[in-house]
């Protein structure tokens, strides 16, 4: 079959990367054809045209007289930030952009699928408009629409009267439902009026071997540590948690991200590393400590132990679900009881039963999704 996936736009995410990826890769070693829907990236102008030898002129002077080595003088700062991850882009995913008006009807006429997830594309702060990632392009087409995995964020309806409406009657066009999270299988049914599965993350329907062939093929150089350290919101709390762990467990903190997201850092601190140094870190990590999902998934699939610090802004029911679901709830905390956390051996053989189980299951619901 031929299929389109519809996902959040991919950038500098290393989890919406590699979901995308995962996903990509699962169907078409199941013999499908699949792209990415996306909309063309966007660099826009920063500063009118007369103005940009100023601005040259003043990057150049950071690079060569402040110690900003790595800042880029002519390219756009947006593109230098998100160098490695485009790059990744383009050798391992396969997108397919279009243009907005491009997304219509039409598409349905080639493709025989389109596949909603994952990540939290139905989250309506992040996915917008919300009603495109319910298949509103679609018109009346027949189509087959499939969700998989795709998440809420959080249990809040974060949805207005008019958006949980008109979502409600997109969401009874679809062939087959499936969410990420328990607590979204809820959702769906007294939201949405809609049955669903609870699937695994597409991250997970590959195995670690997997992703060591693209860190390998990458020569990607070995990790500056042995304690991963992957923060999206940091503190001081957390800084002295960390300091506390390796100096107990005698390792050597890493992080392995860079402050992509603080719009106040300097653009020399934002950009993002490449995926493949990312993915590296788990395999050489002896321990893990993150706010992340993602970075908890690839824990799991590195049998990393790894504690997760309750990250509410961003949403816990996904932490809680996933957690849940191979008897990890005790490496979630909360940030205001980091410090009485106590270490316990994880069951990696009890952590692998449970995901051997739910891979054969997230499989079947694609193979009968498919081909209903």
């Amino acid at each position: 079959m031929r299929i389109g996936i519809v996902t959040l736009p991919l950038h500098t995410n290393y989890g919406g990367l590699l979901q995308a990826y995962a996903l990509q890769t699962a169907l078409r070693r199941m013999g499908h054809e699949v792209e990415h829907l996306q909309l063309p990236v966007e660099f826009h102008t920063l500063h009118p045209n007369w103005k940009m030898p100023m601005v040259y002129c003043k990057r150049a002077a950071r690079k060569f007289f402040c110690g900003e080595r790595n800042i880029p003088i002519f390219m756009h700062p947006h593109k230098w930030i998100r160098i490695n991850t485009d790059a990744f882009i383009a050798s391992h995913i396969c997108p397919r952009y279009l243009n907005e008006e491009e997304w219509t009807e039409d598409l349905s006429n080639e493709y025989d699928a389109i596949i909603f997830g994952s990540d939290q594309i139905w989250r309506p702060i992040y996915a917008y408009p919300i009603e495109k990632y319910f298949g509103s392009f679609l018109g009346n087409s027949k189509i087959k629409r499939i969700s998989y995995a795709p998440s809420f964020g959080t249990e809040d309806n974060e949805y207005s009267k008019e958006q949980l409406s008109l979502c409600r009657n997109l969401l009874s066009k679809f062939n087959a439902v499936s969410v990420r999270e328990n607590s979204a299988v809820t959702i769906c049914k007294e939201r949405f009026g809609v049955e669903a599965k609870h699937v695994l993350d597409p991250t997970m329907l590959l195995t670690h071997k997997d992703y060591e062939c693209i860190f390998k093929q990458a020569n990607t150089p070995k990790s500056a540590g042995t304690l991963a350290v992957y923060v999206l919101d940091d503190n001081q709390q957390i800084d002295s948690f960390i300091e506390k762990q390796s100096l107990q467990q005698e390792l050597t903190p890493f992080r392995i991200n860079s402050k992509v997201e603080n719009y106040n850092a300097k653009l020399s601190e934002r950009q993002q590393p490449p995926v493949e140094l990312w993915l590296r870190a788990f395999h050489d990590a002896q321990f893990v400590i993150t706010d992340s999902f993602h970075a908890c998934v690839f824990s799991i699939l590195f049998h990393k132990p790894f504690i997760c610090i309750g990250n509410k802004n961003r949403g816990m029911s996904r932490f809680h679900s996933l957690l849940s679901d191979f008897y990890l709830c005790d490496r979630l905390v909360d940030i205001n009881d980091i410090g009485k956390y106590e270490e316990k051996e994880i069951d990696w053989s009890g952590v692998d039963r449970v995901l051997a189980q739910k891979r054969e299951e997230a499989f079947s619901f694609l193979n009968q999704a498919l081909q209903s």
